[in-house]
């Protein structure tokens, strides 16, 4: 089944990290199509047009140069992606014009286009990137709860995976989002994880709401009593074509900040990607209710995917 995402590029390192992670990870999975993408905006003028520039006393250069410059990162970017073995039919590319609020331009793209995931790269440690223009990465984050959020911070050296899990819909999505991406793969590990604070409830499945997403037969089988919490999330893995021995089940943990403790076991396993369920506004709040965003504070050298 084919793959999409659209990659964000505006020249910049960050970029440059996304395009990096998505070589090491995809570059032989040719179900897996890359839309290179750069956002420049457009300052409307309250002068009249004319029909020839060369007879203007408005200046046009700076948006022919904000274009020119975003086709030279794209060309360069592609070539990246060239080199690295990805088939060119694999690659599109794109100059999108925007108003002064390019994040709700990208936003509008995606929900348009609706690739599998947008990636963007961000600053370092606690910082998200001025990308495109102010800190858009970080608007990006808040806005964007339909498409699959992939963010990138520095040098990711890692393939394998870690899903926080927690048996809500949410986690059930964010694992259902990898299967896909990851379908039929071999050569990636995936660590299911659940950590609690002290004085969290157990995790109680609830068949009927997930039947909305996934078969009731199936949620009956798989998700009912306590299996959401691990057993669903394996099997939605297992039914996509990745082999047992590369989906490992680790041991709860329990402590008092949850987005630490997934960080610091997310390090400790080696993984270099973890992938999260958002709520979304009017859900019941869980294990994700603030700790995706938690989580992107803290970050450092890591792929994190939020879902939701």
């Amino acid at each position: 089944m084919k793959k999409e995402i659209v990659a964000a590029i505006d020249g910049s390192l960050y970029s440059d990290h996304a395009l990096a992670y998505i070589t090491a990870l995809f570059a032989k999975d040719e179900t897996f199509h890359i839309h290179l993408s750069s956002w420049i905006t457009v300052s409307a003028s309250v002068m009249p047009s004319i029909a020839d520039d060369n007879n203007s006393l408005i200046p046009s250069g700076d948006q022919n140069k904000k274009e020119v410059a975003a086709k030279r990162y794209l060309k360069k970017a592609k070539e990246k992606l060239l080199k690295s073995g990805i088939a060119e039919e694999r690659i599109q590319t794109s100059v999108v014009s925007s108003g002064y609020n390019v994040a709700a331009t990208i936003q509008q793209h995606v929900t348009e286009k609706l690739p599998d995931s947008l990636i963007i790269g961000r600053r370092g440690f606690r910082g998200i990137t001025r990308m495109l223009m102010g800190s858009v990465s970080a608007e990006i984050f808040r806005r964007c709860h339909s498409t699959p959020l992939w963010i990138i911070d520095g040098k990711i050296k890692h393939k394998d995976f870690f899903v926080p899990v927690d048996g809500t819909l949410t986690s059930l999505l964010a694992v259902d989002h990898l299967s896909h991406i990851l379908s039929n793969r071999n050569d990636i590990r995936i660590c299911l994880f659940h950590h609690t604070s002290l004085f969290d409830k157990k995790p109680v499945c609830d068949p009927e709401q997930f039947s909305k997403y996934w078969d009731r037969k199936w949620c009956q089988e798989h998700l009912t009593g306590d299996k959401c919490l691990f057993e669903g999330p394996k099997q939605i893995l297992l039914e996509a074509g990745i082999p047992e021995d590369k989906i490992v089940i680790l041991p709860l943990r329990t402590g008092l900040e949850k987005a630490h403790g997934i960080i610091r076991e997310a390090r400790k396993q080696k993984c270099g990607t973890i992938v999260m369920g958002r709520r979304s506004a009017g859900m019941a709040k869980g294990l994700f209710g603030g700790v995706s965003d938690r989580t992107i504070e803290h970050v450092e050298n890591l792929a994190l995917w939020v879902i939701g």
